[in-house]
Parts: C-alpha cells; structure tokens; sequence
C-alpha cells in the first residue's frame, strides 16, 4: 500500500437512492465521486459486516455533510504472467496497474441536530421507537425500565425526523443544552486496513478542518429565515465555538477516545439499529480565520 490520501467533498446536494448499493445508483444521479467511494466504505463496513439496512445507513443528513474519504494506492494485477508450459519461460510479465483504492471514511454533521438521544432508547433509521428495554445506570444498580414513549415525545421525535432547528436541549454532562456542536459520525474503515491507525487520521484531518473554519456552518438568517432556524427575530445567532460530538458505538469508544474525545455519563446508553452506542464530546480551539480580501 502506497502513502494515503485524504479527499474532502463540501456539503453538496444528491439526488442518490438510499436503498440502493453504490454500484446500483442510477447513471442519471450525477453523484459525486468522493461520495459513491465513501457510500462503497460504508456499505461494506455497516451494510455488509454490521447488517444495518442500507436504506438506514444512509440518511437526509448526508447532503448538508461535510465527508472525508481516505484512499490507499493498491497495485493490481490486470493479467497473469504467460510462461512457456514447456521451458517454464515467461513469454509475457505480468501486468498490473495501480489504483486509488477508497479504504476509511466520516462525516460531519452541521448544527442543528435533534435531541440528545434518550438514555435506553431504540432507535431505528433514526427514529426513536417504544420499547420495554432496560438500562443499567452507570453506577451498576438494577436496570431501570425505560417507560414507553409519551405522546409528547412521539412528537418530538416525529419532527426531529426532518431537518431540525435551534431548539433548546436536556443538558448532559458535557453540554449544556444550547451550545452549537458539530458531530462526527459513520467513522468507518475497511476490515482490511484496520489497525494503521487511519481512523484516527480521518478523524483528527475533519477536527482540523472544522478548527480552522470554525463559522462554515453558523446559519445566515438572509437564507433560512428567523422563524425556519426556530428563533425570534432578533434573537442571537447560534455560533459554533470548538465543541465536537460523536454518537459512539460502544465497540469503538476506545478509538475516540485517542483522538480526545470523552464519555459523556448522563447521556448514557441506547440503541441505534441494534448497536448500543453512548454520547463523547471533544472540545478544541477554534483558529482565527483568515479575512477576505
């Protein structure tokens, strides 16, 4: 494997089909490259190994998402040597060529985002959905039923299903409820180039970038309107300010973890397409940036 490199796709509208594979998707689609390669790194990683619909793994979020893709130069062989059968002498070489091969990606998420998720929830294509499960508080006492959901809440989580606003939240233990993150998410790196240490590349090259554009996301009343951001006229304006969130499948808080992130306790544990997954924040500082001339 040759040195990897790392292509950035800005949020970009798709006119893609969810349900199908990458291979699958209509000529007429015009998709971008970076994308199909980062939808062939998640469809084998979450579709294919972890056996989440592939109508579930992608979402609306995709098209308003900032995506990495992280490729491995990969020599292949196009044609097998030809040798003489009866002097063993090689009549043609062997021919290969060399090509860029997508092997790891993720995502971020703009603000804002629905609620936090509910400590012991099931969620399913991001929905949230009633259930009798139990949840083990974090100090080892006897799990907790989680109470079915109130007609309030089926509300909450019907319009936290479209593209949601500035909405207060329960603060956690790393978030107060109102200030603006950014979330990392649908980390993933093919079983083959695992453990080199690329998921932490891809994480910490997306943190970086977010750093030194830290007011790419802020909102512009002008183009969605005081009353579609879910705010007075007036109101201040939600700036992002360093703060980083990810949605960890338990398996892999390990991995965050290295790039800095922390386990936010009062978030606690849920289920997301059968995987339980818990709350992690970063915070960073953000760089000035650069004035236009």
């Amino acid at each position: 494997m040759g040195t990897p490199f790392i292509a950035l796709l800005e949020p970009t509208p798709l006119a893609w089909e969810r349900a199908l594979p990458p291979a699958s998707q209509p000529a007429s689609a015009s998709i971008p490259r970076t994308f199909l390669d980062a939808m062939t790194v998640r469809s084998e990683v979450f579709v294919q190994e972890q056996n989440i619909p592939q109508s579930n793994e992608f979402d609306p979020d995709d098209p308003r998402c900032a995506h990495w893709v992280i490729y491995a130069s990969v020599n292949q062989t196009i044609a097998p040597a030809v040798t003489d059968p009866t002097t063993g002498e090689v009549i043609r070489p062997r021919q290969s060529e060399t090509k860029s091969l997508p092997i790891g990606t993720v995502r971020l998420v703009p603000f804002p985002h629905p609620p936090h998720p509910r400590k012991g929830g099931v969620y399913v294509d991001g929905e949230l959905i009633n259930t009798t499960t139990t949840t083990t508080p974090p100090n080892g006492d006897t799990p907790l039923p989680v109470q079915p959901l109130t007609s309030q809440e089926q509300e909450q989580a019907r319009r936290a299903s479209t593209i949601p606003t500035f909405t207060p939240d329960r603060p956690t233990t790393l978030h107060d409820g109102r200030e603006p993150y950014v979330k990392l998410g649908r980390l993933a790196v093919t079983k083959e180039f695992r453990g080199r240490g690329l998921a932490g590349q891809l994480v910490r090259t997306a943190v970086d970038w977010m750093r030194k554009h830290p007011s790419y996301f802020d909102p512009s009343p002008a183009e969605r309107g005081f009353e579609h951001l879910g705010m007075e006229q007036g109101g201040t304006l939600p700036r992002w300010n360093g703060l980083f969130c990810c949605h960890a499948q338990v398996d892999a808080v390990r991995a965050w973890e290295k790039s800095g992130f922390q386990v936010d306790q009062e978030m606690g544990e849920w289920m997301e397409e059968g995987i339980p997954h818990v709350g992690m924040f970063l915070r960073v500082q953000v760089e000035p940036e650069a004035k236009q001339v």
